[in-house]
């Protein structure tokens, strides 16, 4: 429970510290485009992965066109009664910031018949509230990848630790093994210090018969 107000504060926190979306010109096919921007407070990839994975789950899937994911014969509710096709693109906030992504929606009919405030300005209006829902979205995908990671870390540290039981266990193995070795080389050299004495003797015995 902890962890899911954590979740919705800094979700909500996202929501309300970045730039509002806004209705903005975007260049497509040499024509200028009007388009619905948003600023967002993560990575380009973890963007359009969210995107991605969000509507493949409704049963789309995006073809690349143009620096633009595309999704074409889209039904979402929260925009329309219609059917749409949806661009998106996601490029970093600056060439030096990769962790901050400006968000880029486009929305036609068909046939590049490009939606435009002008036109209808409900559509344009709820697909601001789409992409600024989505902010949710991606918090979300961002803490399950930053999970996932996590796990992988704590699971190649697991093995480590395993490795390390079992190395552990190896050379405890080795040194009750080097202990006996060691014990048995004492009595080793004890019984050949016996030898030792025991020939000393015998050679003194022998000398003892010389003849002066």
């Amino acid at each position: 429970m902890k962890y899911f107000f954590l979740f919705i504060f800094t979700a909500l926190s996202i929501t309300s510290t970045f730039a509002q979306t806004r209705v903005s010109t975007t260049e497509y096919l040499k024509t200028k485009r009007q388009s619905i921007v948003a600023d967002f407070p993560f990575s380009p990839k973890t963007v359009m992965n969210t995107i991605e994975e969000k509507l493949e789950k409704m049963g789309y899937k995006g073809k690349d066109a143009k620096d633009f994911l595309v999704f074409k014969g889209v039904t979402l509710p929260e925009i329309g009664t219609g059917v749409y096709d949806i661009y998106f693109m996601a490029e970093k906030k600056s060439k030096k910031d990769n962790d901050n992504a400006v968000v880029t929606m486009m929305l036609s009919k068909g046939y590049e018949n490009f939606v435009t405030e002008k036109d209808d300005e409900t559509i344009i209006n709820n697909a601001k509230n789409y992409l600024d829902n989505l902010k949710l979205s991606v918090t979300a995908y961002d803490l399950e990848d930053q999970i996932k990671e996590q796990e992988s870390v704590v699971r190649k540290n697991e093995k480590k630790a395993a490795n390390l039981i079992d190395e552990g266990q190896s050379l405890e193995s080795k040194l009750k093994k080097l202990q006996q070795q060691i014990e048995d080389n004492k009595k080793d050299q004890a019984d050949q210090n016996s030898e030792v004495e025991k020939q000393k003797e015998i050679l003194d015995m022998l000398k003892g018969r010389r003849q002066g």
